[in-house]
């Protein structure tokens, strides 16, 4: 009888601790599931976070993302040639100090006018092409045509005309010019590397064309 009481005993404390264990498993199972969602939450609240650290820029633009960009307006001094400002109205920028320079070393000491071609939409990715009338002090008029690219090229043209033969002028204008080829009949080549004078006779005087390509 004391034997079949002890194992009674020792089997109802084996059972006793066998459900105090799934109790106790069953409790952390519950805690831990309920603590998952808040970690996921933070993980994805986080994630945004992290994208934009890889690139600097982004939480900058994403305000103004919406909005169109704003033309570029670089501000023009008095000093600027006008038809530097005329390309900054255009809005011809890519070769502003280019135009500056080429314009400016044209009209120095002569009175001037310009014509301005209208350049395709947009303008600082296409050429601006420019058409002068120069009168020096002696009052000789040349016609100079000049076009600018968005890298920085350019070509211009240089007309006049003379009262003198293509002979006369090779031989007292352009004396160092010795390379010389006929374009086809009556037009004269000289070449002066870069610089290229065109001799073509008018009446019974000649029109010189000097032309550049700059690149």
């Amino acid at each position: 009888m004391y034997r079949k009481g002890f194992q009674v005993i020792v089997s109802q404390k084996f059972w006793l601790l066998i459900l105090v264990i799934l109790i106790c498993i069953g409790i952390c199972n519950f805690f831990l599931s309920a603590q998952k969602p808040a970690k996921i939450t933070k993980l994805s609240a986080a994630a945004p976070s992290q994208d934009f650290s890889q690139n600097k820029d982004i939480p900058e633009n994403t305000k103004t993302a919406s909005k169109p960009a704003s033309p570029i307006v670089r501000p023009v001094s008095q000093s600027v040639h006008a038809v530097t400002q005329a390309a900054v109205k255009f809005g011809v920028l890519s070769c502003l100090k280019r135009i500056d320079q080429v314009a400016s070393f044209l009209t120095a000491g002569n009175k001037s006018g310009v014509f301005i071609f209208n350049s395709l939409k947009p303008a600082d990715q296409h050429v601006f092409s420019t058409s002068f009338e120069l009168i020096r002090p002696d009052e000789s008029t040349l016609y100079a045509s000049v076009s600018f690219f968005p890298n920085n090229d350019f070509v211009y043209d240089v007309v006049e005309y003379v009262d003198k033969s293509s002979e006369e002028l090779q031989e007292t204008v352009f004396p160092h010019l010795k390379n010389k080829t006929m374009l086809k009949n009556n037009i004269v080549l000289l070449d002066g590397g870069k610089v290229k004078v065109f001799l073509m006779p008018a009446g019974t005087g000649c029109v010189i064309i000097k032309k550049e390509v700059i690149q």
